[in-house]
């Protein structure tokens, strides 16, 4: 009986809680809204973060386990360095190629330019190398093959060899293999098409030779970054050292940075942890004003069914029972912002990656992947956080005298 008489009392309790939320929608859903943010940044970095993470784990291994990156600037920022347009001397680069172990060595260089392909310009991302050993880079480290045509053969012929988003949407009509573009006023024959790498720097980008380059530019021999390539089973890190120690004798850049496949993992999980970092505080935040939003309303609410708790009161009902009403209350408002706080998280998600995938960047997210345990962990917490906020107004209406409260206009 007893049991039975529990779950009549908490029946009632739904149906007064619901009658409540129904009297006030827009102050109800304006309430629920705060939780909502807060949780759909959670549920947006659970959903996206593993496919982040491996995302960034494909794109370094792709540029082989036998490879060395070199940077200008300090390897806590390195970005900033190569954006500050620091460069260094082609000539100390190539001396790297008499350190055992070492391969090869491609300075590589960067710019925007004008490009026009039958009178429509647009700005593009120019990627500048020597094609001798560059082209060893593209096809054997990151697997680039040509989709059509060939590399050119020669550093100091006008050939272009355009990337996949290049050729096909940047401008109206498909740039095809034997058109030609012109650069800075300079006319280039495209020599080859690239297929879809999936990564959006490379797919979107002009190749032209290191010469070339520097004559459109006007610069004389100077190298934004540089790809060092190690003998099969040689010690990268050692060899990493002696580039380091050789590099440091240099003058022109002070303060440069070697990316190993290693530290260039670590470097990228790095800063996707700060990231995950401030979207999580941030998130918190949102749920502490969602919090102060819960324990408003329900206050709010206790002031306007004042008299009702009197009548309550008066016909028997318990100062526990008043309490359980609210905390009800504000721990459902709070549920219903964690469940559609994962909704919402969840959609915002898949726009994310499907928006990412149009820009080649595949994999961000998978419903597969989703985290289930960690969204029941999210209901609970925001369902606790609601009963929380709710306690102070409960205990307030619980505390009222029948007289007073039906006296309260």
């Amino acid at each position: 009986m007893k049991t039975l008489h529990n779950t009549n009392m908490l029946k009632n309790f739904l149906f007064l809680v619901l009658k409540s939320v129904r009297h006030r929608p827009v102050r109800s859903w304006l309430t629920i809204f705060g939780i909502v943010i807060g949780i759909m940044l959670v549920v947006i970095i659970l959903s996206l973060g593993n496919g982040i993470k491996n995302t960034i784990k494909g794109t370094l291994q792709a540029f082989g386990s036998d490879s060395i990156i070199i940077l200008p600037g300090k390897e806590s920022n390195p970005l900033l360095g190569v954006l500050g347009g620091q460069k260094f001397k082609e000539m100390d680069l190539m001396d790297l190629e008499q350190i055992e172990g070492v391969k090869f060595v491609v300075p590589m260089d960067f710019g925007m330019a004008n490009v026009e392909y039958q009178g429509e310009k647009k700005a593009v991302l120019l990627h500048a190398a020597n094609w001798k050993n560059y082209t060893q880079v593209l096809e054997s480290l990151q697997g680039i093959k040509l989709e059509e045509g060939q590399w050119p053969e020669d550093e100091i012929t006008s050939r272009a060899v355009l990337g996949y988003v290049t050729t096909r949407d940047l401008f109206q009509k498909k740039v095809a293999v034997g058109d030609e573009i012109i650069i800075k006023s300079k006319r280039f024959i495209v020599s080859g098409t690239m297929g879809r790498i999936g990564e959006q720097m490379i797919d979107s980008v002009v190749f032209i030779s290191l010469d070339l380059f520097r004559e459109l530019t006007g610069s004389r021999s100077g190298a934004a970054s540089a790809f060092v390539r190690i003998e099969p089973g040689a010690p990268i890190d050692i060899i990493a050292k002696q580039i380091r120690y050789q590099l440091s004798q240099q003058e022109v850049v002070r303060d440069f940075t070697l990316l190993t496949p290693e530290k260039a993992g670590r470097l990228a999980g790095s800063v996707l942890s700060i990231v995950e970092l401030i979207l999580i505080v941030v998130a918190l935040i949102s749920l502490v004003v969602g919090a102060v939003g819960i324990m408003n309303t329900m206050y709010t609410s206790v002031l306007e069914r004042t008299k009702q708790i009197g009548v309550m009161k008066a016909i028997g009902a318990s100062s526990e029972a008043i309490l359980s009403l609210f905390l009800i209350e504000s721990g459902l408002i709070g549920l219903v912002g964690g469940i559609l706080g994962i909704i919402f998280g969840v959609l915002s998600a898949y726009i994310i990656s499907s928006i990412a995938d149009s820009f080649g960047i595949r994999g961000l997210f998978s419903f597969a992947s989703l985290d289930f345990f960690g969204f029941a962990v999210i209901l609970i917490i925001t369902f606790i956080t609601g009963v929380i906020s709710g306690a102070l107004p409960a205990r307030h209406a619980a505390k009222m005298e029948p007289a007073e409260a039906l006296r309260y206009e």
